[in-house]
């Protein structure tokens, strides 16, 4: 069993790319993983180009001239245009890993309140967290619309597909907008069970012993290999 749905390809047409990012940003605002102008999120197109939301824009209203077209090759655009602030942070991506064809960036409020708290969700909580997000590592702060975020992610992005962004949210990559929203959903929602077994007292990870097993299952049945787990 994997996320992964239908695969983007050069084939995709323009608006049909517009389109399903528009929806996704209708989703995340519904959701309140994002909230006024926040957040942001990319498309991949073929090899060579992505499709981005525009900055400033409220990503629950998207028109197709918020989302604007960038070549990954020569990483140009129109001079009239301004897309996310947090460019960088796509374009680290897709260079390290050219498989990915989505990006979501978003504040999803239980994983920014465990990170604010100093909270890891790289301990195995649940058996769901480790089997469908595996050990999900926080990238040190890094001050928002600056280089400093897309080189917290730099060591981390190789090697899995979600990372806690320290006081400034999530990010989560995939196959398709779907994958990607699916283990942001997934985080947000172990993050809350998370948040709310502390406000109940102490709350215990999972034995080491149990990690190993649930990770080899992970691994077995799921067919992920990372994250693995961080600790002995």
């Amino acid at each position: 069993m994997h996320y992964i749905a239908q695969k983007y390809d050069s084939d995709m047409t323009l608006q049909s790319a517009k389109k399903e990012l528009q929806r996704m940003g209708e989703i995340l605002y519904q959701r309140q993983y994002i909230t006024g102008s926040e957040g942001n999120l990319s498309l991949r197109m073929g090899s060579d180009d992505i499709l981005i939301t525009r900055s400033g824009v409220c990503k629950g209203e998207l028109t197709p001239t918020d989302l604007i077209k960038i070549s990954l090759k020569k990483n140009t655009l129109n001079q009239l245009q301004k897309p996310s602030s947090e460019l960088r942070l796509h374009l680290e991506v897709y260079r390290q890993r050219p498989e990915i064809r989505a990006v979501i960036h978003a504040h999803p409020p239980y994983v920014v309140s465990l990170s604010l708290a100093g909270i890891s969700l790289e301990k195995p909580y649940t058996p769901e967290s480790v089997l469908l997000l595996g050990a999900v590592p926080t990238a040190p702060y890094g001050r928002p619309s600056t280089s400093q975020v897309s080189e917290s992610i730099q060591k981390y992005i190789k090697k899995t597909d979600i990372i806690i962004l320290e006081r400034h949210g999530s990010l989560t990559v995939g196959q398709t907008l779907k994958d990607a929203f699916q283990k942001l959903e997934i985080l947000e929602n172990t993050a809350k069970i998370v948040w709310l077994g502390r406000q109940a007292g102490i709350i215990k990870p999972l034995s080491l012993k149990e990690a190993k097993e649930l990770f080899s299952l992970r691994r077995a049945v799921y067919g992920f290999e990372y994250p693995v787990i961080p600790f002995e």
